[in-house]
């Protein structure tokens, strides 16, 4: 849930005017070793095609601790893209990959990866609150601690990214 670091945000021409906001297929696979560990896999369930729109849905899966996992499933879409003058495909295999990879950012937004970027109206503001539990339902933790540990990821981030 933290701020997507602004080196990897992109922007492009969205239809109908404006600008949309994006990140990289790479930079989500980077997240989401860093994350789990390379513990986490993509699938394909279901594509299809509708005009010139191309569709996938897929499932991300995220192995935590034991037996325990996270399952999220999206759609993700594509344009057609023509050869010019005609309706046949271009390279239908390159509109299907980007619509997997348009689904596997889908999915891990839904873990919030890159939430700040798709979801800018929903989560303009991420606040923690301190809920008081009896002391065998929840582990006391420094605030120093955390801040650290969040400055680590940040730095491993960059660095991996700079590779």
């Amino acid at each position: 849930m933290q701020k997507t670091p602004k080196s990897h945000v992109y922007s492009r021409p969205a239809k109908g005017g404006g600008r949309w906001d994006y990140v990289t297929g790479v930079y989500v696979k980077k997240v989401l070793n860093f994350a789990f560990g390379w513990q986490w896999d993509f699938e394909i369930k279901d594509h299809g095609r509708e005009g010139n729109l191309v569709w996938v849905l897929g499932r991300l899966t995220c192995q935590l601790s034991g037996d325990r996992k996270i399952i999220k499933e999206q759609f993700g879409r594509a344009d057609v893209k023509t050869k010019k003058g005609s309706s046949e495909p271009l390279d239908f295999g390159n509109d299907l990959k980007a619509a997997a990879t348009d689904a596997l950012k889908k999915c891990a937004s839904e873990l919030g990866i890159a939430t700040d970027i798709y979801g800018k109206e929903e989560f303009n503001e991420i606040k923690l609150q301190k809920i008081d539990l009896p002391e065998p339902y929840v582990k006391k933790l420094d605030i120093k601690d955390i801040k650290k540990q969040s400055e680590k990821i940040k730095e491993k981030l960059k660095n991996e990214t700079n590779d």
